[in-house]
């Protein structure tokens, strides 16, 4: 009796050791090292069609880190379809469940059209309701309520008649307040990230509350985020794009290069302006690239041109999420001559 209570303690003692082990790893973790780099290389795979070796650096990056980003999980799935192995889609499905996208998005996305008819999706569908509840009962539904009343205190105002020409005043009261909740919260809980609020049914890119961190710009001297969204990078709480497009709304210029293209929309327009139909890119000195470059590597971004590939890609290829809301800025322009001047700034790109 006596050796089966030692055997046992020294169970428990040892299943202690191995979960603070495993818990410290995961602290420790630096996703711009650790796992963006192998994102990247499965992005670009897929640019190259090779989409067995994608699947493969995917089923590599998520061993790396405690928790994937749901829109990786969304193109391993699509790469395994690609690959007619319907079985490892349906998992990475699963693991989307489990993250809060919607069963009714899924099945809206014509890359799965073919799934459906399978034992696999009826499976999924059977057990969805499971893995809803596990979303639920994994992420913090009060800490994304929060969230989302935050935004409509800011939105409020700005809808009503009068917007902000009439409640200037109080809007930026309401900013400044929820500023000072939204860092209280980031302190307490840490960045509000997807394994803490979910995602939302469908992949968002930013969530709503975001727009708390793109008023507090520097041009009115708002609180700077930098460091909040370098942190939640690191620790795998924010993509690396979404950051870089949130200090840049915040700094107002273009330290990422997030703002990969930018496409003229002219009806006035005639044809003999050269350059208007296609994408073009901002004018950058070597200097200007050489430090947009610095500052990617320091976020875990890929290099601007595999940026760029994956944007371009992404134009002809919907089945995968290779490209962001803010990867294309579609200006429309009211007159030839406005054209003419805006495009002074552009050249068009040099692939397409």
């Amino acid at each position: 009796m006596r050796n089966i209570f030692i055997t046992a303690v020294r169970t428990v003692v040892l299943l202690f050791f191995v979960l603070m082990t495993v818990s410290t790893f995961a602290d420790n973790i630096d996703y711009t090292k650790e796992y963006h780099p192998l994102i990247n290389k499965a992005e670009l795979s897929i640019v190259e069609q090779d989409f067995a070796a994608a699947l493969e650096l995917y089923q590599q990056a998520f061993k790396a880190v405690p928790a994937p980003f749901a829109r990786d999980y969304y193109n391993a799935a699509v790469c395994a379809m690609l690959l007619k192995d319907k079985k490892q889609s349906q998992a990475y499905l699963e693991k989307l469940a489990v993250k809060g996208v919607s069963i009714n998005y899924l099945a809206k996305q014509p890359v799965f059209d073919s799934l459906k008819t399978t034992k696999h999706w009826r499976k999924f569908r059977r057990k969805y309701s499971k893995y809803r509840k596990q979303y639920s009962s994994q992420v913090n539904p009060d800490l994304r309520a929060d969230l989302d009343e935050l935004y409509a205190r800011d939105q409020y105002f700005r809808q009503a008649e009068g917007g902000l020409r009439m409640y200037g005043d109080t809007l930026r009261k309401i900013e400044t307040a929820n500023t000072k909740l939204f860092l209280e919260w980031v302190e307490k809980h840490g960045y509000p990230g997807e394994s803490l609020v979910g995602v939302a049914d469908t992949l968002e890119q930013l969530p709503r509350f975001s727009i708390i961190i793109q008023r507090q710009t520097k041009a009115r001297n708002g609180h700077d985020f930098s460091k909040v969204l370098v942190d939640a990078v690191q620790q795998g709480r924010l993509s690396p794009q979404a950051a870089a497009y949130l200090i840049e709304q915040q700094v107002g210029r273009s330290k990422y290069g997030s703002k990969a293209y930018v496409k003229l929309n002219c009806n006035s327009c005639k044809n003999n302006l050269d350059g208007i139909d296609r994408y073009m890119e901002e004018r950058r000195t070597d200097k200007e690239l050489l430090t947009i470059e610095a500052n990617r590597k320091l976020l875990g971004l890929e290099p601007f041109n595999d940026y760029k590939k994956k944007v371009l890609y992404s134009m002809d290829d919907k089945r995968f999420k290779l490209d962001y809301s803010w990867s294309v800025v579609n200006y429309q322009v009211p007159s030839e001559e406005a054209a003419k001047i805006m495009m002074e700034r552009f050249v068009v790109a040099d692939a397409e």
